[in-house]
């Protein structure tokens, strides 16, 4: 099985913001998000899409 994170370096609700990364995964840094703004940026709606397709 594969995974892909997605982590904001302004993101207000996880600390330290880097945490969110997994051993083996893609972990990939967003723009200067903040929490549940990831839920609804196109940007990483696009990179989701990609991941699910790769």
């Amino acid at each position: 099985m594969r995974y892909t994170t997605f982590w904001s370096a302004c993101d207000e609700q996880i600390a330290p913001t880097g945490s969110t990364g997994l051993a083996g995964a893609v972990n990939l840094q967003t723009d200067c998000l903040k929490h549940n703004a990831l839920l609804t940026d196109p940007a990483v709606q696009a990179r989701v899409r990609a991941a699910l397709t790769a």
